[in-house]
């Protein structure tokens, strides 16, 4: 069986022509292998769904389609790890701070050290404008350093931040920003290639953040060459 999972947090009025195509083009490549599927999308809110839903009705109403909306799954405290962390990528403000303490307390108490990294790290990207420590005290964090922030940390990101308090915010913002979309883009594709890292390297702080909402459609690294191509 094939699960197809798709995760959205902007409009795409095109996003079932891609999401189904791309669903035909991989079984019909593997159709010796695989005879069945699943498909799940992911919306930050049921408004980013395509308006238009006729001429898909029946794969998305056939049972094999999973929609879900992240503003509708109701407390954090109801859900699971996996499903509090993308309902984490939707808070702000201090609802946010709120739900990582929450997510945090819960992955200390099961050891999830992955769990604790990868809040850490949303919670650097959402509050760009605060130094380490004052995300440590903010979270309540009382264990080993988490890898988000030492990572940040040994990148010299600290370093970044206090800089752009004297000599401009934005270095430290970009420097920060740039080093998250990386470490999520070595997630979601694999590792980066020497090449692609160089054009990164080179965007602007709006470009970067940008490119931090278009990787979550990104599916293989085709998608990522393609985007920098038209951006450069």
């Amino acid at each position: 069986m094939v699960f197809l999972a798709e995760v959205q947090f902007q409009k795409d009025e095109d996003l079932y022509f891609r999401f189904f195509s791309e669903l035909s083009l991989f079984l019909y490549r593997h159709s010796i292998r695989y005879d069945d599927w699943v498909g799940v999308i992911i919306f930050g809110s049921r408004n980013l769904e395509p308006s238009n839903l006729n001429i898909h009705r029946s794969l998305l109403l056939g049972g094999q389609v999973h929609r879900i909306y992240l503003d509708e799954l109701g407390d954090v405290e109801e859900q699971s790890l996996g499903l509090g962390l993308m309902l984490l990528t939707v808070k702000e403000g201090t609802e946010a701070i709120d739900t990582a303490r929450f997510l945090l307390t819960q992955a200390q108490q099961e050891s999830q050290t992955a769990i604790i990294d990868l809040v850490t790290t949303i919670i650097i990207y959402k509050f760009t404008n605060l130094s380490r420590e004052e995300i440590v005290s903010m979270l309540g964090l009382d264990l080993v350093e988490p890898r988000a922030i030492r990572e940040a940390k040994e990148e010299g990101l600290e370093e970044g931040l206090e800089q752009g308090r004297t000599q401009g915010l934005e270095q430290g913002r970009t420097q920060e920003a740039l080093s998250l979309v990386m470490r999520l883009l070595n997630r979601r594709l694999g590792e980066v290639s020497p090449q692609c890292g160089s054009q990164i390297q080179g965007l602007s702080l709006s470009q970067i953040e940008a490119l931090g909402e278009d990787l979550l459609d990104f599916t293989t690294v085709a998608d990522l060459q393609i985007w920098l191509q038209s951006h450069l």
